[in-house]
């Protein structure tokens, strides 16, 4: 059986980035609630991440590339933080419901995962889902 090769996120393993990400410089860094373009694997990822003492909101704008499972690897990256900093809720939103080039496999992967489509007072039509610990 083949051996799973590590998610880079911007050159770091997760176990790399959950290292890097204990400090509050780094989080100042990650949770600006400021949009960033980032890689995770070989995929270009437009996203926006906050947080406060309990919760954190995740906002993954457009995915370009990919298909090795970068997004449900990055949830499991986000949910590990969410665990060892001992949050409470991780909100998710997805941008994938009116994209210009679609990904087809992208709904179903979402769905199965309890991903529901709302429409979101700042985003508009997105897939969302809330998540609660424990994780």
């Amino acid at each position: 059986m083949k051996k799973k090769t590590p998610l880079l996120i911007d050159g770091m393993t997760a176990e790399e980035l959950l290292e890097w990400s204990v400090s509050p410089e780094s989080q100042a860094i990650i949770f600006a609630d400021e949009p960033v373009i980032f890689r995770a694997g070989s995929s270009e990822i437009l996203g926006q991440f906050a947080r406060d003492d309990t919760n954190m909101r995740i906002v993954l704008s457009h995915i370009e590339g990919g298909g090795e499972g970068v997004l449900l690897r990055l949830m499991n990256v986000f949910r590990a933080f969410a665990a060892r900093h001992q949050l409470q809720e991780i909100e998710w939103i997805v941008h994938a419901v009116d994209c210009p080039r679609p990904n087809p496999k992208l709904p179903p992967i979402l769905e199965r995962r309890g991903f529901r489509i709302v429409t979101d007072p700042v985003d508009g039509l997105v897939y969302a889902k809330v998540e609660k610990a424990p994780w």
